[in-house]
């Protein structure tokens, strides 16, 4: 099981003050891509610190869609693109350690987690192709940036090609509305 076997290695071989270390760094992560980053896409394009923060409130609320609130604040779609990916990897990089700082601590939800990881670790083709999953599963209203690193947690895919996977997925979510929004849909068909 590999979550789980990390957190029982991180307790092992490191002192409490070194699991706190990676939740720092974690923590870190996030407030540099939820905040550091937008403002500086911000900053950027010319938008002024209330057009960011209701930017950053817009992805929270409407997700994928707050591509529609980021155009018709003037910003370039590569900006938008840019802006709105950056809020979405700090929130899964945020899920993704809440989920193991839970786990931790439960060893309910370690025996849950070991459950799957036996269920799943028969099937080949779902342990090694089953992180493309979760391009699709981002694409979901209501799932999309809160429940795909829960299930990406579940099924204890590798972090860094989950995350490229969400975000690869977010990336193209973000594409289709913009598309929408602008009209290029309605030229395609």
């Amino acid at each position: 099981m590999v979550r789980v076997a990390a957190i029982e290695a991180c307790e092992r071989m490191l002192s409490p003050g070194g699991c706190r270390f990676r939740l720092a760094r974690a923590a870190a992560f996030v407030v540099f891509f939820l905040l550091a980053v937008p403002f500086l896409v911000g900053s950027v394009s010319g938008m002024h610190p209330p057009g960011t923060l209701t930017l950053i409130v817009s992805t929270f609320l409407l997700q994928a869609a707050a591509a529609v609130v980021g155009l018709s604040l003037g910003l370039h779609p590569a900006a938008v693109l840019i802006f709105l990916s950056s809020v979405a990897a700090a929130v899964m990089v945020a899920i993704l350690e809440l989920c193991d700082l839970f786990a931790e601590h439960s060893p309910r939800m370690q025996g849950f987690l070991a459950k799957i990881n036996a269920e799943t670790g028969r099937l080949h083709s779902l342990r090694r192709y089953g992180v493309l999953m979760l391009i699709p599963v981002i694409w979901i209203p209501g799932v999309a940036l809160y429940g795909a690193p829960v299930v990406a947690w579940l099924f204890q895919y590798p972090r860094p090609t989950a995350l490229l996977c969400m975000i690869a997925g977010w990336a193209l979510a973000v594409a289709a509305v913009m598309a929408a929004a602008l009209g290029l849909v309605r030229l395609a068909f």
